[in-house]
This record gives C-alpha cells, sequence and structure tokens, in this order.
C-alpha cells in the first residue's frame, strides 16, 4: 500500500524511436478523468526501443488498473523489459537522531544557497563545509538543519564534494528529498537529491517492480537504531548522469526544471534552476538506473526559482502543473531518448497559453535523429508531433532543450 496519495499528471505514451511512427492522438484508453491525478513514470520497451510513458504507484486494485491502462494504450504488442539488480546492503556508517533547534534559515535564503549549492566553496568555508566524504556516510555534525525529534539528521552540508544537494533544511524533511512535512525515520528510506546532471546512485536492491510497494525505497536506509546503511558500498552516492542534454535558456528570466523523486514519493522537488542567458545540464540517467527507468521533469514558466519545484493544482501552475514536461534517459541500445510535451494539466486548467515561452530540442554535436518533419518544439502550446515529441542522440551526441 503507498504511503502518499499523489496529484500528478497523466502524459500519454510519446514516439520515440527512430522510424516508429508518433502515437496518435486520442489512442489513449479508460477514463482520462479517471488515469490524470497519477504522476507518469518514463521506461523503454524491449524490441522497439521505444520511451514510453505510465502511472508508476502502489499495488492497489485502482492504482494498478490505471498502470495498466496507461501502458496498455502506449502499446498492445511489445512487451516490457526490466532491469534489476541485487546485492546485500552493507552498513558502513552510523548516523543517531539528535535534538536541534529550528534551523534559522528564511525561505529566501534557502532558495537562494540552493542555486548556489554547486559553486565552488570559498577558502574561509572550507572549515565548516565538508569536501567529500571519500565514500562514508557524512555525520551530518557540520550543518545546522532541522531535525525534528525521532527524525535521522542529514549527513551533508552545502557545497560537499559528494555533489548532494539540500532540500528545505528548515523544514521538516531536514534536507532529504522528501516532501517538506515528512521525516526520515528509523525502518525507513530516506532519499537524497543530487546537484544538476547528476544522479542518486542507492536504493533498495530487491525492488523488482517499479510500481511495486518498494518503489519508494530510494536512497539510505534507517535501521530501527537510526544507523545509515549504504545499499551500493562501492558506489559514489551521487553519480553522473549521460550528461548529453541541457536546458538552454534565452529568456529574460529564470526557469526551474523540477525532477520527480524516484524511486521515492515521486514529488516534482529537485530544483535545476537555469538562468538567463545560460545552460544548465539536466541528469539524464543511463540505462543502469533503477530497474531501467528514465527522468522526468516538470518545467516552471518563466521567472520560477526552486521555490515552485512543489506540487501544484487548478489555481497554481507550478511543478506537476506548470506548462512543459521533459524526460529523458538511455535505452538498452546505447541512445538516449529526450521528450518534450506541452502539459495537458495546464492546457485543462485554462491557464494563459501565450504566457507560456516555446520549446525546441537542438541538436549541439554529433547525430541527433528527429521525428518525421525534422524538428521536435512546442510552440503556443501545440508541439510538431501530437501529445510530444521524442529525440534521438546517439552515442556521442549531445542536444539542448532551448527556451525561446
Amino acid at each position: 500500500m503507498r504511503a502518499f496519495t499523489t496529484i500528478a499528471t497523466l502524459v500519454s505514451a510519446i514516439s520515440v524511436a527512430v522510424g516508429a511512427a508518433p502515437v496518435a492522438e486520442g489512442s489513449l484508453v479508460g477514463d482520462l478523468g479517471e488515469l490524470i491525478a497519477e504522476p507518469l513514470m518514463i521506461y523503454f520497451q524491449a524490441g522497439s526501443g521505444q520511451l514510453m510513458t505510465t502511472v508508476p504507484g502502489g499495488t492497489t486494485e485502482e492504482e494498478t488498473k490505471r498502470t495498466t491502462a496507461s501502458s496498455a494504450s502506449a502499446s498492445a504488442s511489445t512487451s516490457t523489459t526490466i532491469i534489476s539488480a541485487t546485492t546485500s546492503s552493507t552498513v558502513i556508517s552510523t548516523s543517531v537522531a539528535v535534538e536541534t533547534s529550528a534551523s534559522t534559515y528564511t525561505t529566501e535564503e534557502v532558495v537562494q544557497t540552493s542555486s548556489s549549492a554547486t559553486e565552488p566553496v570559498h577558502e574561509e568555508e572550507k572549515e565548516e563545509v565538508p569536501v567529500s566524504s571519500n565514500g562514508s556516510i557524512p555525520d551530518g555534525q557540520g550543518n545546522d538543519f532541522n531535525t525534528p525529534s525521532g527524525a535521522i539528521r542529514f549527513p551533508w552540508n552545502y557545497g560537499n564534494g559528494d555533489h548532494v544537494v539540500p532540500l528545505t533544511p528548515s523544514s521538516k524533511n531536514g534536507g532529504w528529498a522528501m516532501s517538506p512535512d515528512q521525516l526520515c525515520k528509523s525502518n525507513s528510506w530516506c532519499p537524497y537529491a543530487c546537484s544538476p546532471g547528476y544522479y542518486s546512485a542507492q536504493w533498495d536492491t530487491t525492488a523488482v517492480l517499479y510500481n511495486g510497494d518498494r518503489s519508494m525505497n530510494g536512497g539510505l536506509y534507517a535501521d530501527s537504531k537510526g544507523q545509515l546503511s549504504k545499499p551500493f558500498p562501492e558506489r559514489a552516492f551521487c553519480e553522473p548522469g549521460m550528461m548529453n542534454a541541457g536546458i538552454k535558456n534565452t529568456l529574460g528570466k529564470s526557469v526551474s526544471a523540477c525532477q520527480t523523486v524516484y524511486p521515492g514519493n515521486e514529488a516534482m522537488i529537485i530544483p535545476s534552476v537555469v538562468q538567463p542567458g545560460t545552460t544548465e545540464q539536466l541528469n539524464v540517467v543511463p540505462n543502469t538506473y533503477w530497474l531501467g527507468t528514465s527522468s522526468q521533469f516538470y518545467v516552471n514558466l518563466a521567472g520560477s526559482t526552486a521555490e515552485q519545484c512543489v506540487w501544484g493544482n487548478s489555481d497554481k501552475p507550478v511543478g506537476n502543473w506548470g506548462p512543459y514536461i521533459f524526460g529523458g534517459g538511455q535505452g538498452k541500445d546505447g541512445n538516449t531518448y529526450i521528450s518534450v510535451q506541452f502539459n495537458p494539466l495546464y492546457h485543462s486548467a485554462g491557464f494563459d497559453i501565450s504566457a507560456a515561452y516555446n520549446v525546441n530540442i537542438e541538436c549541439v554535436t554529433g547525430k541527433c535523429n528527429f521525428p518525421e518533419g525534422g524538428q521536435c518544439r512546442c510552440e503556443k502550446g501545440v508541439c510538431s508531433v501530437s501529445n510530444g515529441c521524442t529525440v534521438t542522440l546517439g552515442q556521442g551526441a549531445s542536444a539542448n532543450f532551448v527556451l525561446y
């Protein structure tokens, strides 16, 4: 049974493989009103090389029906191959819950600090900020993040050499990649976020279904004594993604792309903020990532910051109600697939289409295969391929999502 009831978006399947016919508009089966409340998950289909979308979640009858309907609408004739990995879990460090006073960060300070999390550490800060853990779990004593009674302290501080980024450290989550009112507690999994271009390389090794009851088990495990363990001791906490896709912002204001925590609670809370006139790497994961799944981003309106990487609603066009959805990941064939879609929730809620910028996927280096028509772009709420489009990046190729 899922621990949370989510409110995200259903995104229809996107044509991926070169030469594959784009999915026809209206091909989804089932009741859209029933399906649209669940977040989508992107995965690859064996044989076709297609990047598909489906609804992840728990194991209740209703959620199973939703996942089945979404998957069936994407393809009725192709089987799904899922990568799984098993290894033993080893406790390599401890972190004990302690009581501290609430952090004195204001909201503005948290956002500002988060946006500079990947900047070089100034010389005078080196004594207070841990640099690299060398694979062991830090003790968290270098930070003053909120750690409520009974919670496990977040191990890292800002500017660490592990590429771990604290999220809303003054809230109850205290830096973990969890909802602000959610605690990292004993006998539970506690996800963490990584800087743009990097992905969390730790998760429950016993999970075998991307929509099963262990789909929330990402990050580190806290046992009954509050000891944190690293499921893959030989791996870094954050590892470089494909490093072949970014967001190029040609607008006059910043834009935040909000990655979902998966495995985790699927909240779109991991920010990549792209300043005007700059390009920021996206975390496009390799095909060895958790159960063969890929990355998903909800992209906010111009003028957004990390603060808008939260659950939205029909009155608030942020997070899962933002104007765009980006996806990306490496297929088993070694190619990388990146996609863009205009968010149907943004459109159905009646938000101003003219307020949304345009997006064009632009090949930067190497061989990029585009859909029929030779382009993949969305302008004024309409994409060059119905329900969104996908570009295939050959090995060594790179591309940008250009915002204009």
